[in-house]
């Protein structure tokens, strides 16, 4: 009888040691390659999305096991969208404890100011942070996909303030999500700032937007994007065609160091050697001095404007100035490339 019972407590203990082993196996043994895991959270994950891609990634054994450590550590509410760079080999503990402690890298997007909505699009794509198509779609559509905080109607050319922003990896399909953050960044860094002084002006917000963008593409120098703005609204006032070569780009859909005389032809609203009047829209993100620039351009007597070759422009009141300073910048320019050769 005694040898019985001993041979059952043999047993039992021996039961005892392989759970305690197999335990100890999954949760403290390392799993994954010598080097680093990449773990992608995307926005919106669920944690079962993630232990899902822990598994696919080979760094978990018992899904049960991780579903009840992440509890005990507050994984699923700590955890952020982002991207994880997992030290690897790591057993199941180190892992939940180091996902609870770690604060994930973010897709860095930087929307330069001038860039074009397509511009803008195509390095989203490139970011793989969704499709620059639909992303246009989005631009040119947005009635329904992006809440708009002010009154503007048309495309969102113009309103994608640049800046730059750090984002989470995306699903497909999330494009709307990257517009409505730059809408939002535009409400809150010029709408919501100067709302009233934008009411009080009589352009509509897409009106001072678009002149904006004129400036944003042809100025520099901040000091005188002011003085362009009051140089274009002075054209405007007087009935005179805006002339200007970035409005003509915009219509090639491309950009160029000249303009030729063949592209000042292209049929185009937004081309302002054929229509007179600011084009139907942005041509371009303005950024924060531009905006300020058309809401507050300086008064000033001239009605031309043409660079000077080092980043400024000369000002002129009369054509016959002008012209003379246009001669004086195609000198500059001859001379600059002969020695330049």
């Amino acid at each position: 009888m005694v040898v019985r019972w001993r041979w059952v407590l043999a047993v039992a203990i021996l039961i005892g040691l392989s759970i305690t082993g197999w335990l100890v196996w999954l949760l403290f043994a390392p799993t994954g390659t010598v080097g680093v895991t990449t773990l992608r959270v995307h926005r919106g994950d669920s944690f079962a999305q993630v232990a899902d891609e822990l598994q696919r990634l080979g760094l978990v054994r018992s899904r049960w096991w991780l579903e009840r450590l992440a509890e005990w550590h507050g994984l699923p509410r700590r955890l952020r969208a982002g991207i994880y760079q997992i030290p690897t080999p790591i057993s199941l503990w180190r892992l939940v404890r180091w996902l609870s402690a770690t604060r994930p890298q973010l897709i860095r997007l930087t929307v330069w100011e001038g860039m074009m909505a397509k511009e803008i699009a195509e390095r989203v794509e490139r970011l793989g942070l969704g499709s620059a198509e639909r992303f246009m779609d989005i631009v040119r559509h947005p009635e329904g996909k992006v809440v708009l905080p002010f009154e503007w109607r048309g495309d969102l050319e113009g309103v994608l303030f640049p800046a730059t922003y750090w984002l989470p990896p995306l699903r497909e399909g999330e494009e709307a999500y990257i517009v409505q953050q730059m809408v939002n960044a535009f409400a809150e860094r010029f709408w919501r700032p100067y709302r009233e002084e934008i009411e009080r002006n009589p352009f509509s917000l897409r009106e001072l937007v678009t002149l904006a963008s004129l400036v944003q593409w042809e100025v520099k120098r901040d000091e005188e994007r002011p003085i362009v703005a009051g140089v274009i609204l002075n054209r405007l006032q007087r009935g005179m065609r805006l002339e200007i070569d970035a409005t003509v780009l915009y219509a090639l859909g491309k950009r160029k160091r000249r303009v030729l005389y063949r592209d000042l032809l292209v049929d185009s609203p937004y081309n302002t050697y054929q229509h007179a009047g600011l084009p139907p829209g942005p041509i371009c993100s303005p950024g924060l001095p531009s905006l300020l620039a058309a809401l507050r351009p300086a008064k000033v007597p001239y009605l031309f404007y043409v660079a000077r070759g080092d980043g400024y422009h000369t000002f002129s009141r009369t054509y016959e100035e002008h012209l003379q300073a246009v001669a004086a910048y195609r000198r500059w320019r001859a001379q600059n490339q002969v020695i330049k050769r």
